[in-house]
Formats: C-alpha cells, sequence, structure tokens
C-alpha cells in the first residue's frame, strides 16, 4: 500500500508518538509510508531519525488554510495521484484533508486516528467530517463508544488499535544493579517509579501522597519521578516530596534518552494520572520490561493492565489505593515476579509492534476493499 500519515503538532505528544510509530512498523513491513508533518518539530525529525519519508509541504495554520487545501490538490493529483490510505492524526487535518477530498474529488481513502483525551465537539461540521471518514482508530473502549454514539458509524469503521511496545528495547536486561549504579540509586533499596511529563493530569500529587504512606510502612523505600518539562516545575515536585516527607529518598530526573535503562532500575512503575492516558505508552513500556504497574484507571490503561495479574488498577487519586498496592507487592517478592512475568508475556502477546502493524494493516486493508 502507498500511505500518507499526517500529523501536525508542534510537540511531542501521544498523537504524534502514535504517528510516527505506526508509520515506522508499516514501513518496516514493505509498505511505501510518507510522513506529512512541518519541518523541524520533534515528529520530523523523530521520522528523520526512523528512516521515513518526511515532507513538509503544508503550512498547517488556520492563515493559509485556503494555500493548504491547493496544496494538497496539486500533490495529490500528480506526486501522490496513486496513494490509497491518507491517516489524518489531528482535528485540524482531518478538516484539511476532507475538505480536500469533497471539493476536488480526491481519490484517496481517509482514515482518522485519534488519541486525543479531549471530547468531540459536537458541531454540524465535525459530524460530517466524522461521517466523511472511510474508518476510525481509536485506542480505547470509551472513545469507541463516544465517536458511534456521535457519529452512528457501523461499528466495523471504528476500531481499537493499541499502540505498539518495542519488546526488544523495552525488556529485561539483567543488568539493575549496573543501572542503578549509574543513576545513583541505592541498590538495595525497593525503589518505586513514576514516569511521566510534568503535567497536573499526571498526578504527581498522588504519586507523593502515596509515597508517604509507603514510606511510612517501608522505610528504605527510594522513588524516581522522570519526565520532561510541562506545566508543572522540578521546585514544585520536590515541595511535593518534601510535604510528604520522602523529599531525601526521592530522585528527581528530566528527559531521559535510554528511559528503558531507568526502568530497569524500578521494582514497580507507577501511573498516577486524574485524567489524559488515552495512549498510555509508559504502561506498555513498564510491561514490557517485566515491571508490574500500579495505574489510575483512567484512558486505556485498564485495557492494558490484567487487574490482579500485571499489575494493580486503582481509581484516579486514590492514593491510599495506590500504596497499598505497592506495599503489598514489595512485601510479597513472588507476588510482584509473577506480576511482572505475565505483564511481559502479555506485552509480547498482545502489545507487540508486530501486532500494533498488523492490526492496522487489516483495517487498512478492509478500508481499501469497501465502497465509497
Amino acid at each position: 500500500m502507498r500511505i500518507v500519515e499526517v500529523i501536525n503538532v508542534p510537540w511531542w505528544n501521544a498523537a504524534a508518538e502514535y504517528c510516527i510509530s505506526i508509520s515506522s512498523a508499516l514501513s518496516k513491513r514493505g509498505h511505501d509510508v510518507i510522513v506529512l508533518c512541518e519541518k523541524d518539530t520533534p515528529s520530523y525529525k523523530k521520522a528523520v531519525a526512523e528512516n521515513l519519508q518526511v515532507e513538509s509541504l503544508l503550512r498547517f495554520r488556520p492563515l493559509h488554510f485556503l494555500s493548504d487545501l491547493f496544496a494538497i490538490k496539486s500533490t495529490f493529483r500528480t506526486l501522490y495521484n496513486d496513494v490509497q490510505i491518507v491517516n489524518v492524526h489531528t482535528a485540524h487535518t482531518q478538516s484539511l484533508f476532507v475538505i480536500a477530498k469533497v471539493l476536488f474529488g480526491l481519490r484517496y481513502k481517509l482514515i482518522r486516528t485519534r488519541v486525543d483525551s479531549r471530547k468531540i465537539k459536537r458541531y454540524p461540521f465535525n459530524k460530517f467530517s466524522y461521517k466523511s471518514m472511510s474508518g476510525v482508530i481509536v485506542a480505547n473502549k470509551a472513545d469507541q463508544e463516544e465517536i458511534g454514539s456521535f457519529t452512528n458509524l457501523p461499528g466495523n469503521r471504528i476500531k481499537i488499535i493499541h499502540a505498539g511496545v518495542d519488546t526488544d528495547r523495552f525488556r529485561q536486561t539483567g543488568k539493575k544493579a549496573e543501572s542503578r549504579q549509574k543513576f545513583h540509586i541505592p541498590s538495595d533499596a525497593p525503589v518505586i517509579g513514576n514516569i511521566a511529563r510534568r503535567s497536573p493530569v499526571k498526578g504527581h500529587d498522588v504519586f507523593f501522597k502515596a509515597a508517604q504512606l509507603v514510606q511510612s510502612d517501608m522505610k528504605n523505600a527510594f522513588f524516581v519521578t522522570a519526565g520532561v518539562d510541562d506545566t508543572v516545575s522540578l521546585e514544585s515536585l520536590r515541595g511535593m516530596a518534601e510535604q510528604a516527607g520522602v523529599l531525601e529518598r526521592t530522585l528527581f530526573l528530566e528527559y531521559v534518552d535510554n528511559v528503558e535503562e531507568l526502568i530497569n532500575c524500578l521494582d514497580i512503575g507507577i501511573v498516577s494520572s486524574v485524567g489524559s492516558e488515552n495512549h498510555s505508552r509508559i504502561t506498555l513500556e513498564y510491561m514490557a520490561c517485566g515491571i508490574p504497574v500500579v495505574g489510575s484507571n483512567v484512558g486505556d490503561i485498564a485495557e492494558l493492565i490484567e487487574d490482579r495479574k500485571t499489575g494493580f488498577l486503582v481509581r484516579a487519586g486514590d492514593f491510599v489505593a495506590m500504596a497499598d498496592a505497592v506495599i503489598r507487592l514489595l512485601k510479597d517478592n513472588e507476588l510482584r515476579e509473577i506480576f511482572g512475568y505475565s505483564a511481559r508475556r502479555l506485552a509480547e502477546q498482545k502489545f507487540s509492534v508486530n501486532n500494533f502493524a498488523e492490526s492496522t494493516e487489516l483495517f487498512y486493508m478492509g478500508v481499501m476493499s469497501r465502497k465509497g
């Protein structure tokens, strides 16, 4: 298949990661994949790093909407006239390609991939736009139900496809001691990690409230937080840790390039989010590394974790339940090992990059086989 994947966010988020991941996975399966995005954005740089074909022929600005429409018209009637699938990953690109297809009679099949945690705006054009899709991909059941109720699209046109995790990159290395030494983490401590961008929705306050309860029961517990800057400063995180009484037992990191090495330092992975997580990349990365997860029941986390088999699910914001789950796992080495082993197996069997690519490929082929 000849496929165009379109992403227009100026930062690295779930939609951008999903877009570049599926582009790379499909390309490795022999498909001709082109990524359309703005030049020098994180998506552009990641696509280049993955040796993908990247084009920046669109401006993706409201001011340039008309010029972008005519750029689509000219390009898809010449260079891209044989493109079979266009997959748009944002609302703006959805509008662009719907209007271009209708106005200019372009032949591509249009798919919308939506991993946005925001609710769909229920105005008439948006309904028309979604009903114009040949297919819609979402990452969780709640989004599937929301789009279905809004559009009344047939069930076979709305597909849940969880993103995949690279199980070769994310795996147990057997070098926990060396990794801990590199990050200056105590070698003999039980280590609980929370890897997430620094945003209120990620629930760092919940994490530190839980950490306070864990530390009161297990004095040698050690905590790690890592993630890119967003709207919560490192100083704010240190304040939370100080208030919880765990400041001296917490390592604060920003962006970590080889995050799989940091995950291999952990005994338990935490996802303390109070919202978002429509596509919880870190949950899959913990699981692939054989780390049991204690996660909030938001987004697609409940569809990734098998509660009481690969980890524990807790109600969003419930730091007491989170702490209880962590303490139970830390006090039961056998249970922790069973959960970790089961998490790894689940990642390999259900959430691998190969499964991700195959599910998407089959959906694209089904879209191409349908008339209209």
